[in-house]
C-alpha cells in the first residue's frame, strides 16, 4: 500500500513537471509570435511613413511653367467623355459620409496625397454608379474609366489652374482594402492614380488606372533644366 501511494505521488509530480514544461514552451512560442507580429507592424508603419514622407531638398522639382492653363481643379479625359471638378477634402472630412458628400460634387482627391503635377501620387476617386435617389450630378462620372486603354491622355489642373497631362501606364483591379495603390513613390515620380468601384453597381472591388506625367506634353520639348 505504501509503495502504491509513493508511486502515485511520483506520478503526480511528473505530471506537474510536464505541465510546467508545456506551459513554459507555450508561453515562449506565444511571446515569439507576438514579437514577430510587432516587428511586422512596425516595419509596415515605417515603410508607410517613408513612402509618404515629404520630399527632401534633392527631390523638390524646379518650378516650370506649364504650356497651358485652365479652370482650376478639373480633371478631363476627352477620349472617355470624362470631365469633372476635383473636390479637396480635409482630414476631418475623410470619413465614409464625408466621401459621399464630396462625391456628389465631383471626384475627390484623397487627403494627404500629392497635388496634381507634384512629385508623388495624387489619388483621385469617383463613382462608377450610385443610388438614383442620392443627390449629385456625378454618380457615374468614372464609369467610362473601366477598361481605359494604356496611353490614354488624362488632363488635370491644380488649384492654380496649371494644366498637367498624364498618360495611363497601367490598369488593374484590387480589393477595397488594398492601400498599396496610394503609395507616394518616395516623392521620386510624378504619378496619378484614378479609382472607381468595380464591378459597376457594386463596391466589391476597385478599378485602378495608374498614370504618369507626360513631361513633354505638359512643359514642351525642353523638359530638362540644367543647373
Amino acid at each position: 500500500m505504501i509503495l502504491k501511494k509513493r508511486h502515485r505521488k511520483n506520478k503526480d509530480i511528473y505530471i506537474i513537471i510536464l505541465l510546467v514544461v508545456i506551459l513554459s514552451l507555450g508561453g515562449y512560442f506565444a511571446f515569439k509570435a507576438w514579437q514577430n507580429q510587432t516587428d511586422i507592424i512596425q516595419t509596415s508603419n515605417a515603410n508607410a511613413k517613408s513612402s509618404n514622407a515629404s520630399p527632401t531638398n534633392s527631390q523638390i522639382a524646379i518650378k516650370r511653367p506649364t504650356l497651358e492653363n485652365g479652370e482650376p481643379s478639373v480633371i478631363s479625359i476627352p477620349d472617355r467623355n470624362i470631365e469633372a471638378p476635383i473636390v479637396y477634402i480635409t482630414e476631418e472630412q475623410n470619413t465614409a459620409d464625408g466621401h459621399q458628400e464630396a462625391l456628389a460634387n465631383g471626384v475627390v482627391l484623397f487627403p494627404g496625397t500629392a497635388l496634381p503635377g507634384e512629385l508623388g501620387n495624387p489619388y483621385i476617386f469617383g463613382h462608377s454608379s450610385d443610388y438614383f435617389w442620392k443627390p449629385g450630378d456625378y454618380k457615374e462620372i468614372f464609369k467610362p474609366l473601366i477598361d481605359i486603354p494604356v496611353d490614354t491622355a488624362v488632363r488635370i489642373t491644380n488649384p492654380d489652374g496649371e494644366l498637367f497631362i498624364y498618360k495611363v501606364i497601367e490598369t488593374k483591379i484590387v480589393g477595397p482594402k488594398d492601400v498599396s495603390v496610394m503609395d507616394q513613390y518616395n516623392h521620386e515620380r510624378k504619378i496619378l492614380t484614378l479609382q472607381t468601384s468595380y464591378p459597376i453597381g457594386t463596391a466589391l472591388k476597385r478599378y485602378i488606372a495608374i498614370c504618369e506625367l507626360d513631361e513633354e506634353a505638359t512643359y514642351g520639348p525642353e523638359t530638362l533644366i540644367k543647373n
